[in-house]
């Protein structure tokens, strides 16, 4: 007979937080919600937009007013966001885009 690995207790079910001024907005790290970014490289700005919205919720990226952003706040605001979804720091996911960017 075959052991049983009780996984219960064990999966994480936090989700992070982004902090705008003194506003906190939780951020979908669900898997979808990190592979939307990955695609949004292939679909341009839209396809940035449409993966903040999913991990921000529609409600967070209205309030915010990600579409009245400049291109640059829409990559820091992205940044925040893989940041958060990853677990690193903001500088550090800074520096992985700026490196990613630059291999392009």
């Amino acid at each position: 007979m075959s052991k049983v690995i009780n996984l219960s207790g064990k999966f994480n079910s936090e989700q992070p937080v982004i902090q705008i001024d003194k506003k906190k907005y939780q951020i979908n790290n669900g898997i979808q919600a990190v592979l939307a970014f990955q695609e949004a490289a292939d679909k341009g700005v839209q396809g940035m937009l449409d993966a903040l919205k999913g991990a921000l919720g529609d409600e967070a990226f209205d309030e915010i007013g990600v579409m009245n952003f400049s291109l640059d706040n829409v990559k820091v605001l992205s940044t925040g966001i893989l940041a958060a979804q990853s677990g690193i720091s903001y500088d550090e996911a800074a520096a992985r885009f700026q490196r990613a960017e630059s291999s392009q």
